[in-house]
């Protein structure tokens, strides 16, 4: 019984590695019977990226480009062995459509063709099928646009500085395009974040484009003709400036005598710091207090120093001035003390006027009542006449002998005849 049951073993010991070797060939049997003719399988790829072959060539040889694709991107589905189709995931596709029969603008609607990764043997796939089966896009010509470059400052200049508009280089921006795209954009445009900015700013910046809603308008169809511009942030001094008058001494009257306003009193000066730095106040007009009676109102213009900007913005101050503390009184001057000089060589001068009367003598009541008509004389200056001759209407100017304490207000005029002297 013994000797029969060891027979058995060494018979199945014998035939074992047979066995196995039956099991691992039925094995790999099944397994290439799977993978080239079995258990065939439907898998989908989603967001499968949309590639445009002939797109440089559209570009550079049609002065045409793609714009308003339906879709970036598609779900491919495969039918093939499980295990081809288990290797592959949705980056290793792609589906390309083919853009060299295409040219002139208009809607396209082309179906794209899958494309398998290097690896894959493309007899193991049966079938591939892509949603939406077809790729609607527009093909635009090529146009080129001129855009403005704008900016603006985040922040704030520094206390007692100012910020000017900023200026660039180049001021515009050429886009170039698809024309339906360049259409949508409005400008370039900078933003700068600087706070309590002290200095004048020059740099290179990148800019975002505008479209005409007030969006940043991004489009990989549209180019510039350059990614930076140079901006410079002109940044300059503030001061408050007073606004005055000056003032010539006559017809009895100092500027202790003076009563007077300016509406604006001051106004804001923006410039370079260093011109601002001699600059305390602006005189806006020279007034001979001569030819002032009592009162005067008048506009006078603000004249600002070069290089700077008058940020208030009134281009006039109003001036109101008075005459106040001082005696006046009329006299008449007779003829004896009205008198010509400077008449030209060879020509005569004959005084007209019998007397000049209505001459306003101004000055401190006492000083003014002691003078008399003879004290006053009429001096009439022929300098600028020359050859002229007939009778000429002069000004004089007033004198008073004896005192400095009063003078002469307004203007006075005698008749002077002018005739060649005779040989």
């Amino acid at each position: 019984m013994n000797e029969k049951k060891t027979k058995v073993n060494d018979s199945i010991a014998t035939k074992l590695p047979w066995i196995i070797f039956s099991l691992v060939c039925a094995l790999l049997l099944w397994v290439y019977v799977t993978d080239t003719e079995g258990d065939e399988v439907t898998l989908d790829y989603p967001g499968v990226k949309v590639v445009f072959e002939g797109e440089s060539a559209l570009r550079d040889n049609k002065g045409l480009v793609i714009s308003d694709t339906e879709t970036n991107s598609v779900k491919v589905s495969l039918t093939g062995s499980r295990r081809t189709l288990s290797a592959i995931d949705s980056a290793d596709l792609s589906v390309v459509i083919d853009l060299n029969g295409i040219t002139k603008t208009g809607t396209y609607s082309l179906a794209p063709k899958v494309i398998y990764p290097s690896r894959v043997d493309n007899n193991t796939i049966t079938h591939a099928a892509t949603n939406p089966g077809n790729i609607g896009f527009y093909v635009d010509k090529i146009s080129k646009k001129s855009v403005d470059v704008e900016g603006v400052l985040n922040g704030s200049p520094a206390e007692g500085f100012s910020a000017d508009p900023m200026e660039f280089n180049p001021s515009t921006v050429i886009v170039s395009g698809p024309e339906k795209m360049l259409s949508q954009i409005d400008h370039a445009y900078v933003e700068i974040d600087r706070e309590d900015v002290d200095k004048t700013l020059s740099f290179d910046s990148t800019f975002t484009l505008i479209d005409v809603d007030g969006n940043p308008f991004v489009n990989e169809n549209v180019t510039c003709d350059t990614d930076t511009v140079g901006v410079t942030l002109p940044i300059n001094a503030v001061k408050e400036v007073n606004l005055t008058l000056s003032f010539t001494e006559g017809g009895g009257a100092t500027e202790k005598n003076v009563a007077w306003t300016l509406e604006p009193s001051s106004i804001i000066l923006s410039g370079d710091s260093e011109t601002l730095a001699g600059v305390n106040n602006i005189t806006v007009a020279k007034i001979d207090l001569s030819k002032v009676d009592e009162v005067l109102t008048e506009r006078c213009k603000i004249v600002i120093p070069n290089d700077t900007v008058n940020m208030s913005g009134e281009r006039e101050a109003v001036l109101t001035l008075s005459i106040e503390g001082l005696y006046k009184r009329n006299f008449t001057i007779p003829k004896n003390n009205i008198s010509c000089i400077n008449v030209s060589e060879g020509f005569e001068a004959e005084i007209m006027n019998s007397f000049l009367e209505g001459v306003v003598i101004r000055g401190h009541e006492q000083v003014v009542k002691s003078i008399s008509d003879v004290n006053i004389r009429a001096v009439a200056d022929l300098t600028d006449y020359g050859t002229a001759t007939g009778i000429i209407s002069v000004p004089v100017r007033i004198s008073i002998d004896g005192t400095t304490g009063a003078g002469a207000v307004g203007e006075y005029k005698v008749y002077i005849n002018i005739t060649k002297a005779e040989s």
